[in-house]
């Protein structure tokens, strides 16, 4: 009976461990932009480690549409260490950017046909898949995967904008 306890044990550490490192995630990362010297940077799209990333940098990458924070750039009397909070560009400088533990939404300025484009091009780029899950709609959404990783990525294009939200599944 012992041994079989320990098996089982075993097994379940296993799949617990096995289960937890191939789990997508998803982030932002504001920490190439510098926010007390800009008011406007460029989003873009990075994957490493199973980690689906939305970047904003002061340089434009693959993804030509910007963000701007109403309050940016920000007062030099503002405490550093605040900045190091994931909202904090959406807190402090108006940035257009919302996150939780498993998503990320961001309103991107731009033709929002060419953001739409942009992105999925960039995604390729990235070595991910994507199929549209829900076509016709005005908000298109995709399933893209990257080996075991999943997430869903949509992205609603407007005229002068468009609004991407990224998801882990």
């Amino acid at each position: 009976m012992t041994r079989l306890r320990t098996l089982l044990l075993a097994l379940i550490a296993s799949a617990l461990v096995l289960g937890t490192a191939s789990a997508a995630g998803v982030a932002f990362d504001a920490s190439a932009f510098d926010p007390f010297d800009e008011d406007e940077g460029y989003i873009d799209f990075m994957l490493e480690d199973g980690v689906l990333t939305v970047t904003f940098d002061e340089a434009m990458g693959a993804i030509d549409a910007t963000m701007e924070g109403d309050a940016l750039p920000l007062d030099g009397d503002l405490d550093e260490d605040r900045l190091s909070r994931d909202d904090a560009l959406a807190l402090y400088g108006g940035l257009p950017v919302s996150t939780t533990p498993t998503s990320v939404t961001v309103e991107a300025e731009g033709d929002g046909q060419a953001v739409h484009d942009a992105v999925l091009a960039r995604l390729a780029d990235l070595g991910l898949s994507a199929e549209e899950t829900a076509p016709g709609g005005p908000v298109r959404s995709y399933r893209v995967t990257h080996g075991d990783d999943a997430w869903t990525v949509s992205i609603t294009p407007r005229d002068s904008f468009a609004v991407i939200h990224v998801s882990a599944d």
